[in-house]
């Protein structure tokens, strides 16, 4: 028995399925909400949040 391919993190809302779409908790725009690697922000808040929890470090 083979199991199913999980769902891609980060699927773009035009890809993803209906029943795992729902709005950024941000700006509201469609995104991959539910399921496997749902979240609950847009990739664009996505990109945002990981900016902000790895900053960069000045060079010394």
């Amino acid at each position: 028995m083979t199991t199913p391919d999980p769902v891609p993190r980060n699927l773009p809302a035009n890809m993803c399925p209906p029943h795992l779409l729902g709005r950024c908790a941000r700006c509201l725009a469609p995104c991959h909400r539910y399921g496997v690697g749902g979240s609950p922000l847009c990739q664009t808040h996505q990109t945002e949040v990981v900016k902000l929890q790895n900053p960069k470090r000045p060079v010394s």
